[in-house]
């Protein structure tokens, strides 16, 4: 009996092993984009956004692309930036994008830079990716250095679609790109 029951702990052990290694790098990914969104909407309250950006309805955050965030952005919902009601939804392409005030773009590999370039020119929309090697298409780049989220800055794309970052929070930037090749 004893032997039975020192095998039957034995194996629920290993299976909880099993479990919890296959379960760490999941859990590991929702707290990153966890984090991400959390920081998506402090972000947003740091930013200096023109007065014709703030004179609306709704502050909208869209996701360009596939949802990255597992549904976590909706939690932004509702909550307020300048006093509007944050309203998150999901865009095909630019030309859905019109009235967003923060772009998540999911796979900027996806869109070329002159054309996303162009499209800042007459939209004031804060452009937030993933990943160092996309700093030319994100405002802010989300990037992982020692097992933590950090954020790049990219100052120069900021000021050609005419927004501006408060000093709080390019203190907490890891980089910061003031204009040119990296």
């Amino acid at each position: 009996m004893a032997k039975v029951w020192h095998r039957r702990c034995k194996q629920l052990f290993a299976a909880w092993v099993i479990a919890w290694l296959y379960a760490s790098p999941a859990v590991a990914e929702l707290k990153t984009h966890q984090i991400k969104a959390a920081y998506l909407y402090q972000i947003s309250k740091f930013v200096f956004w023109p007065e014709s950006r703030k004179n609306v309805s709704q502050f909208e955050v869209c996701q360009l692309g596939k949802d990255q965030y597992g549904g976590i952005l909706d939690k932004m919902s509702g909550r307020l930036v300048f006093n509007k009601p944050v309203v998150v939804k999901s865009v095909k392409d630019l030309d859905e994008a019109e009235n967003c005030h923060l772009l998540v773009i999911s796979s900027p590999e996806t869109i070329k830079t002159e054309a996303l370039r162009k499209w800042l020119k007459t939209h004031q929309a804060l452009t937030v990716v993933d990943g160092d090697e996309y700093w030319d298409k994100g405002m802010v780049t989300f990037v992982l250095e020692k097992h933590r989220v950090r954020l790049h800055i990219n100052l120069s794309l900021a000021e050609h679609s005419g927004l501006s970052f408060a000093a709080n929070l390019l203190e907490v930037a890891s980089h910061i790109y003031r204009g040119g090749p990296k």
